[in-house]
């Protein structure tokens, strides 16, 4: 179940839209105002937002800056009677990620929507903790087959490292997805104060605290 806000100030047109959200089996939230949608997505942090521009208080694209700025990657489908090339512009520019004029077909919405939540799905990697294939790995990220190679190693636990004081060896143990290995790559030494020759002029993989989205440091950077 997807967590989709709805931002339409139009009672009627928000009803219609949360009743066949709630068919497609989505959790829909209505938000009237752009006071109500900012604090609305920042605290429950929807999946997907549904917003029209001309709202009671403040325009749409100023939900839109607002959101960006703060962090919210959801993608964001704009619902406007603004037909004009430059609104579309301007709302793409801001970080939307689609946009459809009113009057507009609920069939075609429902599947626009779908197609940026399995969109976003995919981005996220697989469901199983997060964890990224090999073929994930390479296309997203550019690792050669080696450092594929050695980011399953750690993910599967297998890759030994000296520990911090010097004074043996550490294991790590368990199952990992492919992020937690790799955010483990940036720690992995092969003696005091060494670094791991498998990782040398390797691109580092480190996880990041955004959404646990890897992303890629050159160098040994931390």
């Amino acid at each position: 179940m997807k967590r989709i806000l709805i931002v339409e100030d139009n009672v009627d047109l928000a009803s219609g839209l949360r009743r066949n959200l709630e068919v497609e089996g989505h959790k829909a939230t209505v938000a009237g105002t752009a006071a109500a949608a900012i604090e609305t997505a920042m605290r429950e942090s929807p999946d997907l937002l549904v917003l029209d521009l001309g709202l009671p208080d403040r325009d749409g694209y100023y939900v839109l800056e607002q959101l960006r700025s703060r962090g919210c990657s959801a993608p964001v489908l704009i619902l406007s009677a603004r037909g004009l090339e430059a609104d579309k512009v301007r709302g793409f520019r801001l970080g939307a990620d689609d946009y459809v004029t009113k009057p507009f077909g609920v069939v075609e919405l429902m599947a626009r929507i779908g197609a940026h939540l399995r969109r976003a799905s995919a981005d996220e990697g697989p469901a199983t903790n997060g964890a990224l294939g090999d073929d994930a790995l390479q296309q997203r990220f550019g690792l050669t087959d080696r450092q594929v190679e050695v980011a399953r190693l750690l993910a599967q636990g297998i890759v030994e490292r000296r520990d911090r004081r010097g004074t043996g060896v550490e294991h790590l143990h368990g199952p990992q997805s492919y992020r937690g290995g790799a955010a483990q790559a940036g720690r992995v030494h092969a003696g005091a104060g060494g670094r791991d020759p498998a990782w040398a002029g390797m691109t580092r993989p480190r996880v990041t605290s955004c959404g646990a989205r890897a992303r890629l440091l050159r160098g040994g950077a931390a």
